[in-house]
């Protein structure tokens, strides 16, 4: 859009811009704190993570496990999750005014919950558990106590991860909305901004480059650390690094929401305090992904990708796409919010000068590359050796494919296939399918692609033989290759040995690895019984709570444990109580 143009548009955008700009609002006196401490966050909702948006808020439990979890309102446990990564243990309740209570990384559950699943994971003889409760089966009073906190599945730390989602879509809904924490009054922080030159004409500073800028100022006014204006051509979008510390200045944590503007007429907002989650890996089109897996900046563009299917945006105009062509200074402004509606403002000026004849980047008429992948449909790559399918939507923009090969390293059975860069971020799985080298049909059911990470570090991403290509899907590109894996998982005991008295301990606890393509099943068995073995896949824990089953005198203990290629290990011990 022309800046002429938006001088015309001005008063209709004004118009059509929301009023009173900010979330919605939401009930601030019908739930109750999970916690009984004065809530303090480690981590805030929207969040950016890598691949996704932070879907609620994480509470300090003190840095330890086994601190008493509330339900937040009266309603009933419809859905209990228990796995060795993820959200761990983690339990979800509804309540009657249209809203779902998660509650994830629990050490444990409590009460009539704790049996209930107990029974569960011994019927099906499974650890893990993803299950709907039925209607009823376990109701809750607000204030009940239902769990324990604790650092169960991919936790960095003890903490509370806690969620407040909408009952009908599923959506997870910002908990601050809902009153849980007392306004801090402290303004958002504005640490960058960057500029970027939008196609092969457009310039910063008269050349081709995006420009990072440092920004300075406090108490919510900002202003670019350089004094000179900017000098922009062509087509233009902006890029903001903004965090909000909730009071604690030691913890970044996300923004509510976003607003530009140019010359006083709005370009692009957001507001960031709801979404599905089948929207949450568009985070990687929203920041600038490079920069994020260069340095772990998190800059977000003030710009929407043709396949970056995001709800969070309104008011957007011609995609955030910002044209300068006349001779004429810009006020650029940047409005963002904490979910308190604290606010800070971000002002600098950019001076505009018609498109120069040359530019620093390559014409997007001839891209280079191997093939050219379109998001708006099927791509099929085929050279000798690999078949790789990138679906429609897999990606956010137009790519002009890059692609090469190097020569077998110690352990792969393949050529290295090198997929265009790590700086490119999919969306979707793509279908991988490369072809062994050199390797006997009898090892055939044991190869598996492996992605070769820095410092050749070989990650499993897993694959089945079938038709002269072990195929896999991937949603990363990279480099990668085929790898045998021919070693059985290990098991490592912790408290036990053959014929140990264990009348003083409560528990069996050992520890299980694989060197390649990871612990598929695991099954322990007391007697001949089946056992239910707690699982920490961070820690590699396996751990039996000793109950009846462990009966006075011999016991014989057993562990099978099977890794993704079916290599597989016992361990077999009598232990004595």
């Amino acid at each position: 859009m022309r800046t002429g143009t938006l001088l015309f548009l001005t008063c209709v955008l004004f118009c059509l811009f929301p009023s009173g700009w900010g979330q919605t609002q939401y009930p601030k006196n019908y739930f109750r704190s999970p916690v009984n401490e004065t809530i303090s966050l480690s981590g805030s909702f929207g969040e950016i993570r890598r691949n996704h948006f932070h879907s609620g808020i994480d509470i300090r439990t003190g840095g330890v496990q086994g601190k008493p979890i509330y339900a937040v309102a009266d309603g009933y446990v419809s859905r209990v999750n228990v796995s060795p990564s993820g959200f761990g243990k983690a339990l979800y309740i509804t309540h009657p005014n249209g809203f779902v209570s998660v509650y994830g990384h629990l050490r444990s559950f409590a009460g009539a919950i704790a049996s209930w699943v107990r029974t569960q994971q011994y019927t099906l003889e499974s650890f893990a558990l993803d299950t709907e409760v039925p209607q009823g089966k376990l109701k809750v009073k607000k204030g009940e106590l239902v769990a324990y906190s604790g650092n169960s599945g991919a936790s960095g730390g003890p903490h509370l991860h806690f969620e407040i989602r909408d009952a009908r879509t599923q959506e997870t809904i910002d908990p601050i909305d809902f009153g849980f924490m007392q306004p801090d009054g402290i303004p958002p922080r504005i640490a960058w901004i960057k500029i970027y030159p939008f196609d092969e004409n457009s310039m910063v500073n008269f050349t081709g480059n995006p420009l990072l800028l440092p920004v300075t100022g406090s108490d919510g006014l900002f202003s670019l650390k350089m004094m000179d204006t900017v000098r922009v051509s062509g087509n233009i979008i902006l890029g903001i690094e903004t965090s909000d510390n909730n009071g604690n200045g030691s913890l970044k944590t996300g923004v509510h929401s976003i607003y530009l503007s140019v010359d006083g007429i709005p370009v692009y907002s957001h507001i960031l305090d709801r979404f599905a989650f089948s929207e949450t890996r568009y985070v990687n089109s929203l920041i600038d992904f490079p920069a994020f897996v260069q340095n772990k900046r998190k800059i977000q563009r003030s710009y929407v990708a043709p396949n970056n299917k995001l709800t969070i945006y309104s008011n957007v105009q011609n995609q955030g796409i910002i044209h300068f062509s006349d001779r004429k200074a810009h006020k650029v402004q940047y409005i963002v919010k904490d979910g308190f509606g604290n606010s800070s403002r971000l002002t600098f000026w950019v001076k505009s000068h018609p498109p120069a004849p040359l530019g620093g980047r390559p014409p997007l008429s001839k891209p280079k590359g191997e093939q050219l992948f379109t998001c708006g449909a099927d791509n099929h790559f085929s050279r000798p050796g690999i078949l790789f399918d990138v679906p429609k939507e897999a990606l956010y923009e137009d790519l002009p494919f890059e692609y090469f090969t190097t020569g077998q390293v110690q352990g792969t059975s393949s050529r290295i296939h090198h997929l265009h860069n790590q700086y490119t971020p999919l969306h979707t799985y793509c279908s991988l399918s490369i072809k062994p080298e050199g390797l006997p049909e009898k090892w055939l059911a044991k190869a598996v692609i492996v992605e070769i990470e820095e410092r050749n570090r070989f990650v499993s991403r897993g694959g089945k033989y079938e038709n002269g290509h072990v195929t896999t899907r991937i949603r990363d590109f990279g480099n990668y290759a085929i790898m045998l894996d021919t070693v059985p998982p290990v098991i490592r005991p912790v408290n036990v040995f053959p014929n140990k008295k264990v009348s003083k301990q409560s528990s069996i606890q050992v520890k299980i690895s694989d060197n390649l393509s990871g612990i598929k099943t695991y099954r322990g068995t007391l007697n001949g019984k089946w056992i239910l073995m707690d699982y920490d896949e961070k820690t590699h824990l396996l751990a039996y709570a000793f109950d009846q089953r462990m009966s006075p005198g011999k016991n014989s203990f057993k562990l099978v444990v099977t890794d993704a290629v079916g290599n597989t290990t016992r361990y077999e011990v009598t232990l004595i109580r």
